[in-house]
C-alpha cells in the first residue's frame, strides 16, 4: 500500500514543460482562491465586517513580515539558480547538503524571530494599529502570538517547494495553498464554535502544517534525505544566503508598505482594514492566477538559460512571457474596474462601496505588478538581486506619502490608488535600467503587442460598461449566488469576446494561439461525443 502511494505521488508530480506547469499552477491556484473566497464568505457570515475581522486581518502582519524578511519569495529566486547549477555539474550530494543546511538555518531563524516577536507583540501591535481601541488591540496581540507559529512551517515548505521547482515538478508544489485554506476553513467550521476567532487562528496553523506535510510528499522519488547541519562551509549555502539578503529586504519592503497601509487604514472608518484586505484578496486572484503562475513556471528555465550564457534564448523567453502576461492581465484589470460591484457582491455575499472602489483602483497593480514580477526574475536569473531591491527601497517613501494623502481624500480606496501608481513606477524604472545595462532586450517586440492590447482593452471597457448599464444592471435587491452568477457569467462572456475579437483582428499572435487552442479543445470534445 505504501509503495503504491509513493508511486502514485511520483507519477502525479512528474516533470513538466513551461506551458503545462503554468496551467497546473493556475488551476491549483484557482482552486485555492475559490476555497479562499469561500473562507472569506464564512468569516463574514460568522463575524461580520467589523472589529473582530479587523483584528484578525491585522494579526497576520507580524508573522507575514517575519516570514517575508527571512524566507518568502527570496528563497526560491536565490536557491533555484544555485541548486540548478549544482545539478548541472553532477554535484547532487552537495546540492542535497545545501538544501538541508538552508532548511536548518531557516527553521532556526524563524523560531528565534517568532519568539522575539511574541514577547514584544504588544508594543509592535500598537505600532501597526495605532487607531485600535484596547479591546481590538488585545485581541490582535493574542491572535498574532498564535499565528507566529506559521513562519516555521512556511520556511520548511519553501525549501521543499524550491527543490521541486528545480526539478520542474509543480503539481504538488502548486497544491500547497489548497491545504492552507482547508485548514482555515476547518478552523471556521469546527474550532470557531468553541474558541471564537481564536479557533480560526488555530486553523491557520493547522493549514500551514498540512501544507508542509504535502510539500514533503512532493519529494518522493528524488532521493532527498534531510540531515540537520548549518553548512556554512558550503559555497552553495553561502551563495544562496548572499543572494537572499537583498531579495529578503526587497520582499520585506512589500510587507513594510502593507504595514503602513494597515496603520493608515486603522485610523480610517471602522471596517477599513477588512475592506482593504478583501479588495486586495480579489486583486490577487488574477495577479497570481495569471502572472505569478506563469513567472513561477518559467523562472527555472530562465535561470538555466542565464547560467548557460544563452542570452538570445533568455531574451526570447522573456519577450514571449511578457506579452502573454500583458495579454491576460489587461482584460483582467479592465473587468475588475467595470464589474467591481458585481465581483464584491457575488464573491463575498455583501455589497460594499469601499471594498468595490478599492478593488477598482487596484487594477493597475494587476498589470504592472505582474510585469514587475517577470522583469525582477530576469535580474534574479542573472543572479542580481540588488537592483530590484534598490528600486523597491526608493518606492517606500513615495508609497507612504501617496497612501497618506490619497486616503485622506478618497478614504481606503486611496491606498489602492497609491499601490497602482507605485507598481507602474517600479516596473518602468526596472525596464529602463535593464535596457541601459543589457542593450536591446526585446522591448520593441513587447511594445508592438502592448499597443493593440490596450486598444482592445478600450473596446472591452466600452462594451462591458454598456452591457452592465443596459443589459444586466446590478440592482440593490440582487442577492445570492443563483441570482448574480448568471448575470455575471453573461458579462464575463461579453467582455471576453469584446477583448478577444479586436486582438484577433489586429493579428496578435497570442490571440491566434488562444483561439487555436480553444478550437482544438472543442474539436476533441466533439470527437469524444
Amino acid at each position: 500500500m505504501v509503495k503504491r502511494a509513493r508511486n502514485l505521488l511520483a507519477r502525479t508530480n512528474a516533470q513538466q514543460t513551461v506551458g503545462s506547469a503554468a496551467i497546473v499552477i493556475s488551476m491549483a491556484y484557482l482552486l485555492s482562491r475559490l476555497l479562499g473566497l469561500f473562507r472569506d464568505r464564512l468569516l463574514i457570515a460568522a463575524f461580520g465586517k467589523g472589529p473582530i475581522l479587523d483584528s484578525y486581518n491585522a494579526a497576520f502582519r507580524l508573522p507575514e513580515l517575519l516570514f517575508t524578511l527571512l524566507v518568502s519569495g527570496a528563497f526560491a529566486v536565490a536557491f533555484i539558480p544555485v541548486f540548478t547549477e549544482h545539478l548541472q555539474k553532477n554535484k547532487r550530494e552537495e546540492a542535497w547538503r545545501i538544501a538541508s543546511s538552508l532548511m536548518t538555518l531557516m527553521v532556526i531563524a524563524t523560531v528565534v524571530g517568532g519568539a522575539i516577536m511574541a514577547v514584544f507583540a504588544g508594543p509592535l501591535t500598537t505600532l501597526i494599529t495605532p487607531g485600535f481601541d484596547p479591546a481590538r488591540h488585545k485581541m490582535t496581540v493574542e491572535l498574532t502570538r498564535i499565528m507566529l507559529l506559521t513562519p516555521i512551517f512556511f520556511a520548511i515548505s519553501s525549501v521543499l517547494g524550491g527543490i521541486q521547482q528545480s526539478f520542474n515538478r509543480f503539481t504538488i508544489f502548486a497544491l500547497s495553498g489548497v491545504m492552507y485554506n482547508l485548514g482555515i476553513i476547518a478552523g471556521i467550521l469546527l474550532l470557531a464554535k468553541h474558541f471564537g476567532i481564536y479557533g480560526v487562528a488555530y486553523g491557520v496553523v493547522i493549514g500551514v502544517v498540512l501544507q508542509a506535510i504535502l510539500q514533503w510528499a512532493g519529494l518522493i522519488g528524488l532521493g532527498f534525505k534531510f540531515k540537520p547541519e548549518l553548512g556554512l562551509n558550503l559555497t552553495g549555502t553561502r551563495q544562496t544566503l548572499k543572494l537572499m539578503a537583498p531579495r529578503s529586504i526587497d520582499q520585506g519592503i512589500d510587507q513594510i508598505n502593507y504595514l503602513f497601509e494597515t496603520i493608515i487604514a486603522s485610523t480610517l472608518a471602522q471596517g477599513s482594514i477588512v475592506a482593504f484586505t478583501y479588495a486586495n484578496n480579489l486583486k490577487n486572484v488574477p495577479l497570481v492566477l495569471l502572472s505569478s503562475s506563469i513567472t513561477t513556471a518559467v523562472f527555472p528555465r530562465l535561470a538555466d538559460r542565464a547560467a548557460k550564457g544563452a542570452r538570445q534564448e533568455l531574451i526570447e523567453g522573456y519577450v514571449q512571457t511578457a506579452r502573454l502576461i500583458l495579454f491576460l492581465s489587461i482584460p483582467a484589470a479592465v473587468f475588475s474596474v467595470v464589474t467591481r460591484g458585481y465581483l464584491v457582491r457575488l464573491l463575498y455575499s455583501f455589497g460594499d462601496a469601499d471594498t468595490a472602489n478599492t478593488l477598482g483602483w487596484f487594477a493597475g497593480t494587476i498589470v504592472f505588478a505582474g510585469l514587475f514580477q517577470l522583469v525582477s526574475r530576469i535580474y534574479f536569473a542573472m543572479q542580481d538581486t540588488r537592483t530590484p531591491l534598490y528600486v523597491s527601497l526608493a518606492s517606500i517613501p513615495i508609497n507612504i506619502l501617496l497612501s497618506f494623502v490619497l486616503s485622506r481624500i478618497y478614504g481606503v480606496a486611496g491606498l489602492a490608488m497609491a499601490a497602482s501608481f507605485v507598481a507602474l513606477l517600479e516596473t518602468t524604472i526596472l525596464l529602463v535600467v535593464l535596457r541601459r545595462r543589457e542593450g536591446n532586450f526585446g522591448e520593441r517586440e513587447i511594445l508592438r503587442g502592448f499597443a493593440p492590447m490596450v486598444l482592445a482593452g478600450g473596446v472591452m471597457t466600452g462594451v462591458t460598461y454598456l452591457a452592465l448599464k443596459f443589459l444586466v444592471p446590478l440592482y440593490a435587491v440582487d442577492r445570492g449566488f443563483m441570482t448574480l452568477a448568471p448575470k455575471f457569467t453573461l458579462l464575463l462572456v461579453i467582455g471576453g469576446l469584446a477583448y478577444l475579437i479586436p486582438c484577433y483582428l489586429l493579428r496578435l499572435k497570442e490571440a491566434k494561439i488562444f483561439v487555436g487552442r480553444v478550437r482544438d479543445i472543442m474539436v476533441r470534445s466533439a470527437n469524444l461525443t
